[in-house]
Formats: structure tokens, sequence, C-alpha cells
């Protein structure tokens, strides 16, 4: 679907047009079932966490600015959703660090994304993928306060002060997180890249 066509559901919606929300629901909903997953890994909130997200967005279609990008703007709702019902679940903790760290040789690692839905899922899909099953193992043993940066940075797109921003926590805070995040995520698919270059 062409941009300007989405930017005309999106008129349309906020004029109370349902069917045209309904059009943009059809057109995100696979990422935003992605981006929640990635936070609370559990397929049924995050089904919960989807409608969740739509049903806010129609509310407050009126907020959003005619010409910005409506994914972007959907993702942050999602992604808002998903962080508030992660710190209803449990309570954050910091993490304490070793200053004497060294990331310059860590290697991103590649989520695996969703390419379906309502058939495969994507849970079922990093099961086919040994690296991305390696990957979602790793990032469940990240400390939680780690884990968020993590998937807000490399998995959405966040920038250091939105993530600052999001998670009420300092821009060095959020740099620290992430750069120890990586330095463990690189120790713990060592092995793997090893396979690898072995295989």
């Amino acid at each position: 679907m062409s941009e300007d066509r989405e930017q005309d559901l999106i008129e349309a919606a906020r004029q109370g047009d349902r069917d045209a929300f309904g059009a943009l629901v059809d057109m995100h909903k696979q990422t935003i079932f992605h981006v929640c997953l990635s936070h609370v890994r559990n397929e049924d909130e995050a089904m919960d966490l989807v409608q969740d997200t739509f049903l806010k967005a129609f509310t407050r279609l009126e907020t959003f600015r005619p010409g910005s990008n409506f994914r972007a703007w959907m993702c942050r709702i999602a992604a808002n959703g998903s962080i508030d019902k992660l710190r209803r679940r449990k309570t954050w903790r910091s993490t304490e660090i070793d200053d004497r760290l060294d990331a310059s040789t860590f290697n991103e690692g590649r989520a695996p994304a969703v390419s379906s839905w309502g058939r495969t899922t994507p849970m079922e899909e990093a099961s086919q993928n040994e690296l991305g099953q390696r990957l979602m193992a790793a990032l469940d043993e990240l400390p939680e306060s780690m884990r968020q940066c993590v998937l807000l940075c490399d998995v959405q797109g966040y920038s250091y002060a939105e993530i600052a921003e999001e998670l009420d926590i300092p821009k060095g805070t959020v740099m620290s997180r992430l750069f120890y995040a990586r330095k463990r995520l690189q120790e713990m698919l060592q092995e793997f890249r090893e396979e690898a270059s072995n295989g």
C-alpha cells in the first residue's frame, strides 16, 4: 500500500471511519505483535497488548501528527504498553556492572523477525532458526533492565535519548546497560559463532 493511501486512511480514521482504521490495523498488526512479543515473551499476553495498542491508537488519533511515521507512532504505543505491563509484573532492579570490560569486538546479532500472521508464530519461526533460538535464549538470561534497553534500541530502533525518556533513567545509564548487555550476548553466543566459523 502506498504512503499516500495510508495517509488517506489515517485521515479517514481521524474523522471516525472505523473501516479505514480496520485497514490500518490489517497493515500493521503483524509488526505490533512482534513488538509486544519481543517484550513480554508470551503470545497470549502479546495478543492482548496488540488489542490494547489499537484501542489506544484509535482513541488518540487526534494526537497523531499528519505526515509523520504512523508505523513508528504505533510501535511506540505498543512498546509503552508492553513496558507498563512488565512494570506491573515485577519490580525492575538495577544491575551492578564492571566498567573495565571492552566491547570493541562485539558483533550485533540479528533478532528473528515475524514473517506471517496467524499461521507461523514468531516463536515457531525462531525455533526453525538456530541462531534465532539461541539469541532468544540469551536475551532471556539478561537482567530485565538490560533486556529492555536491547529490545528498545536494537529491535525497535529507539535512540539512547528516547530510551532514557521511556525508562526514566539517565542517558548514560542506557548506554552502559546496552554496552554490557551486548557484551554478555557476545559471550553467550560465542560458542555458536565458533561452530559457524568451523562449519
